[in-house]
């Protein structure tokens, strides 16, 4: 077969580019980059042999490589591919998760060419949604991993900020939380090019406090708070701006102003009210119950914890039953009912789905909490040490200091704030 340059070296950048690699990944031990860089420019016409070395490496053949395209025949792929996208989207709607996986692997594979850029880009962020949906964590980030260097997110700091931060919540949510750290860092960095009042920016920045709060960076925490509460202003109502006001009222409660949290978590809950995030609206829930049983007036607290009671009754799942047993423990301690503590503390579950490492280790310090109330000293040590263990497994070291300090103690010293009431969303 004739090898035709450059039409054989634009195909193959086209090929390479759309499957993630560099030019050294391509040209392995055998060749050179600069030699492959001579082929895809056209200025070298590669032998037989390497042809076929090139074309395995990319997992296709020379046949395909030499094939050129009619312009008719570019736009007629370019539409299909386009329809195979908008049918992935409609089994996401339909909730056909496993179709739409299957489907959107389809177009990615398929989007080769370089006017291609855009719907590929799309099918790849879509993949990712769909693997976070199937619970698939080490695809899904292999996934945003793969499309934070694609050269199309680098170009755009919008799309370059969506994955970063969409990375970060997700290392966050796993427990890697000095991973979830610098991708935050690095979203917070690429929207500072942006211009105020764009919702990526305040994403950034509350994927970067909320994950600056769990790692026990709060001091820091504080000045993020403060500038956040600054974005929040011309954020339309709805789930992102009760975010912004959720994720600053951590902030306000661990720098002393625990009134001033309550209102905002009071005001974040709200606006999410009027949404569909049922998920989002029961964590945010838990989160004030939570922070009101630690420093709120009494009935107000107890008055939130009636609603957490209600909402377990609404949506019965092992999680949700776990944390209502955890505020409620939280609720008996408060009023110094012992006996009642430690019954509740009996139906905190930590092996209940969707409890990820840093709420685990917080329900063992509840726990840690009722065995001491009811006398089991042996019992309370243990759960102190599994709980500071659990906190130092995900970088939480200045929750697990807390731990250990309230173990050695006998209890919590002072009135400051409680570091282990702060739920971030």
């Amino acid at each position: 077969m004739t090898i035709e340059q450059p039409a054989f070296g634009k195909r193959v950048r086209e090929v390479r580019r759309a499957q993630g690699l560099s030019q050294g990944d391509l040209a392995g031990d055998d060749l050179s980059p600069s030699y492959v860089s001579l082929v895809e420019n056209g200025r070298r016409i590669p032998s037989a042999k390497i042809a076929r070395s090139i074309a395995e490496r990319l997992g296709t053949t020379v046949e395909a490589l030499c094939a050129t395209d009619r312009p008719g025949d570019r736009l007629t792929q370019r539409l299909d591919l386009v329809g195979q996208l908008v049918a992935a989207r409609a089994s996401q709607l339909a909730g056909d998760w496993p179709a739409a996986l299957r489907q959107l692997e389809s177009v990615v594979e398929q989007s080769g060419g370089a006017d291609q850029d855009e719907v590929r880009w799309e099918a790849r962020w879509e993949l990712a949604t769909v693997l976070g949906r199937l619970d698939d964590p080490a695809r899904h980030e292999a996934a945003l991993r793969r499309l934070l260097d694609d050269p199309l997110t680098r170009s755009a700091p919008v799309l370059h900020a969506r994955v970063a931060i969409e990375l970060a919540q997700l290392l966050r949510a796993a427990g890697r939380l000095s991973d979830g750290v610098r991708f935050a860092e690095e979203a917070v960095r690429v929207t500072g090019e942006l211009e105020p009042g764009r919702p990526e920016r305040a994403q950034a920045q509350v994927a970067l406090l909320s994950v600056s709060v769990d790692s026990g960076e709060w001091s820091r925490a504080e000045q993020l708070g403060a500038e956040l509460l600054t974005e929040v202003a011309p954020l339309p109502a709805g789930e992102l701006r009760a975010g912004a006001l959720w994720a600053a009222a951590g902030a306000q409660y661990l720098g002393g102003h625990p009134d001033r949290a309550l209102e905002l978590l009071a005001e974040a809950e709200q606006l999410l009210a009027a949404t569909d995030g049922v998920r989002l609206r029961l964590r945010l829930a838990r989160a004030r119950t939570l922070l009101a049983l630690a420093s709120g007036p009494a009935d107000d607290a107890d008055a939130l914890l009636a609603r957490a009671r209600q909402a377990a009754a609404l949506v019965d799942t092992p999680s949700g039953r776990t944390w209502l047993a955890l505020l409620e423990t939280a609720a008996a301690l408060r009023h110094n009912d012992r006996m009642a503590a430690t019954d509740h503390a009996t139906a905190i579950d930590l092996d209940a789905g969707e409890l990820s490492p840093l709420d685990r280790a917080r329900c063992l310090l509840h726990l840690a909490r009722a065995h001491r109330a009811g006398g089991d000293e042996e019992a309370a040590e243990a759960d102190f040490k599994l709980a500071a263990e659990g906190y130092e497994k995900v970088g939480a070291f200045r929750l697990a200091l807390e731990s250990w300090r309230e173990l050695s103690a006998g209890g919590r010293g002072g009135e400051g704030p409680d570091p282990h009431a702060v739920l971030m969303p």
